[in-house]
C-alpha cells in the first residue's frame, strides 16, 4: 500500500481550490499505478499515519506552504521523513515534498530571487537512476508552480536533473528517496487555475508566457513510469 501524505489541503473552507488537488493526484496515480492501493492522510490538517510502517511507501505532495515555515504539522512531517530515511522506507517527494525532504535531511531550501516558475518548463536529465526507464531522447518537460527551490542537496543525495532557472530539479538518495520539483500530477486546467491566482503578483509578460506554455507537450506519462518503477522495485 502507498500512503499519500497530502500537504496541500490545509484550508478547510468549502470550495477552496485546495480541495481539487487530492482527487487530481489520485486520478494520476490510478493511471500510473492502476493496481496499487492508496491510503490518504491530510497531514496539513494534522492527520498523520500511526507509524512509518503503516504503508509500504510514501508520497509527499505539493503544498501552498513553504517547508521552512514554523508550523506544527510541517515539523511533524519533517520528523516523519527523517524516521523513514533512517529505516530506508521509500519516499517520493513532489514540489513541496521534494523541498521538505531536502530541508529535513540537511539540505537547503530558499525563496528564490529568480521568481516564480510557472507553466510548462523544460529541464535536462543529467544522470539517470536505474528506475528511470524509458529514457528520454530530449529534455524533460513538466508543469511547474513554485518559487522556493532546493539550493543544496542533503548528504548522500545524487543530482539527477536541473536547468538554469532551478539547478536541482530531481535527486535521489540510494534506493529509497526519489524527489521531483515539477508537478507530473497537475492537469493543465489546474495549472491555469493556480497561475491565474498569481496574476496580481507577477508581471504581465510572465503571466502570458506561462499561459502560452500550457500548449506545450509534457512528459508526465514517462515520469509516471519512473515513479511506478521506483515505488515497485
Amino acid at each position: 500500500m502507498i500512503g499519500l501524505l497530502n500537504a496541500y489541503h490545509f484550508d478547510t473552507t468549502p470550495g477552496s481550490y485546495q480541495e481539487k488537488y487530492e482527487p487530481m493526484f489520485l486520478d494520476y496515480l490510478k493511471k500510473i499505478l492502476p493496481n496499487e492501493k492508496i491510503k490518504c492522510f491530510q497531514v496539513a490538517q494534522n492527520e498523520f499515519p500511526k507509524n512509518i510502517s503503516e504503508c509500504d511507501s510514501w508520497i509527499l505532495t505539493g503544498s501552498p506552504a513553504s517547508c521552512y515555515e514554523d508550523k506544527e504539522w510541517i515539523h511533524k512531517l519533517s520528523q516523519f521523513i527523517r524516521d523513514c530515511h533512517t529505516k530506508k522506507i521509500k519516499m517520493l517527494g513532489i514540489c513541496f515534498g521534494h523541498q521538505l525532504v531536502a530541508h529535513s535531511l540537511g539540505g537547503e531550501v530558499v525563496n528564490s530571487k529568480k521568481g516564480w516558475g510557472f507553466g510548462v518548463r523544460d529541464f535536462e536529465v543529467s544522470k539517470s537512476s536505474h528506475w528511470m526507464t524509458p529514457t528520454l531522447e530530449k529534455e524533460c518537460s513538466l508543469l511547474f508552480y513554485h518559487q522556493d527551490q532546493v539550493t543544496k542537496l542533503p548528504p548522500g543525495a545524487t543530482h539527477l536533473a536541473g536547468d538554469d532557472f532551478c539547478e536541482i530539479q530531481m535527486y535521489n538518495i540510494d534506493e529509497h528517496v526519489f524527489s521531483i520539483q515539477g508537478h507530473p500530477e497537475f492537469t493543465r486546467e489546474y495549472s491555469k487555475l493556480r497561475i491565474d491566482n498569481q496574476i496580481k503578483n507577477i508581471p504581465e509578460s510572465t503571466y502570458e508566457s506561462a499561459i502560452t506554455s500550457l500548449k506545450n507537450e509534457t512528459d508526465e506519462i514517462i515520469v509516471g513510469k519512473w515513479i511506478s518503477n521506483f515505488l515497485k522495485k
